[in-house]
């Protein structure tokens, strides 16, 4: 159970890497940039494994876990998912409607973003695809 959740958890987010590698057309500083976050999810997938114990209850056959107090700052890395998968979301937005606003008159920006049905279809379903996966 345990490796299926390292295993899953990395490579969704390696997916992600090659989407966001992909709409900047492998751009040297982005590949960097989401390979280092992709790495922080893996350490971060790995945290619950060496940071928490398991106690039994006495009397019970059940048990609790906590965290170990060594290990709090790998507590802290475990939020390395939620961190990238915002990263994702961001880039990928930014790229696409940066694409859209600079073929759009300046007076029409606004209504572009607050109007998404204003956006090329490409660029609306692949915005819409990054929220749903980011929701």
């Amino acid at each position: 159970m345990c490796t299926c959740f390292l295993i899953s958890r990395g490579s969704v987010a390696l997916l992600m890497c090659f989407r966001v590698c992909a709409v900047y057309n492998m751009d040297r500083i982005i590949v960097l940039i989401f390979g280092f976050t992709w790495l922080g999810v893996v350490a971060g997938a790995t945290t619950p494994f060496i940071a928490l114990e398991a106690t039994p209850i006495v009397s019970t056959k059940y048990c609790f876990t906590m965290v170990n107090h060594n290990y709090m700052l790998l507590v802290a890395i475990s939020v390395t998912g939620f961190i990238n998968d915002t990263l994702v979301l961001l880039a990928i937005v930014y790229k696409l409607g940066m694409a859209d606003i600079l073929r759009t008159p300046a007076s029409e920006i606004y209504r572009v973003w607050k109007l998404p049905g204003r956006l090329q279809k490409f660029t609306r379903a692949f915005i819409q695809d990054s929220q749903i996966y980011y929701s």
